[in-house]
């Protein structure tokens, strides 16, 4: 029985029949020689978050881990661990991945929440390791982005129409959504001075919504005033 420690290439075994006590009537068969090839797993990681989301907002995102090892050559991924690190620097770890055989994968998700400074991408990126020898290593890694979205309410009145004092009239105030995400808020309306209740309102990104107020002229005109939030 002769042990053999296999290299990256496998392992080969070779035997002579030196001198003989006694001649040989087929030196032909002196020699023989055995090889093998060395078996390996590859693991591989995918990780997927959404394309977009509000800032704020926690979303969820999906990460898996494969052993794509194929062939002849192919073996099962033992002790297979994960990680998902964020943009954020929190990590996400994954130890009981456990053994993966050629072709099996385990998908998992997580959370993460939504930067809420403009220009800030959240960024996901996972990795993957095994205990067993790879046959590839560059695809142990993988990241994935999501660009937030933001808001941009505005508010805006119409003009007031003029008349004599104690008239009622009515403007109009509107409120726009330019941003990328939706808002709700409840606006605060005064018309001369005094507290209208607000309607909570909706606006959708390039949506409009408006409301007609009424507005009793004073002796000094009227006025209407609107704040968002």
């Amino acid at each position: 029985v002769i042990p053999v420690v296999l290299q990256a290439t496998g392992g080969t075994v070779s035997a002579v029949i030196g001198t003989t006590s006694v001649p040989d009537s087929n030196p032909n068969n002196n020699s023989a020689t055995a090889t093998t090839a060395a078996l390996f797993a590859d693991v591989s990681t995918s990780v997927v978050l959404p394309a977009n989301a509000p800032a704020g907002t926690v979303v969820s995102g999906t990460v898996v881990f494969s052993n794509i090892a194929g062939g002849a050559t192919a073996t099962t991924a033992n002790a297979v661990v994960g990680t998902v690190t964020l943009s954020s620097g929190e990590v996400r770890s994954f130890p009981l991945v456990g053994d993966l055989a050629p072709g099996a994968s385990q998908t998992f998700t997580f959370t993460a929440t939504v930067p809420s400074t403009t220009g800030t991408n959240l960024d996901a990126t996972s990795t993957v390791a095994t205990s067993t020898p790879e046959s590839n290593t560059a695809n142990n890694s993988a990241t994935d982005s999501l660009v937030p979205q933001f808001a941009d309410p505005a508010v805006s009145i119409a003009p007031i129409p003029s008349g004599a004092p104690g008239q009622t009239v009515t403007t109009t105030v509107s409120f726009t959504n330019s941003g990328s995400a939706t808002v709700s808020f409840t606006p605060t309306i005064l018309v001369n001075g005094i507290l209208v209740p607000g309607t909570p309102t909706t606006v959708v990104p390039g949506g409009t919504v408006s409301y007609v107020i009424p507005v009793v002229l004073q002796a000094t005109g009227g006025t209407v005033s609107a704040v968002i939030g």
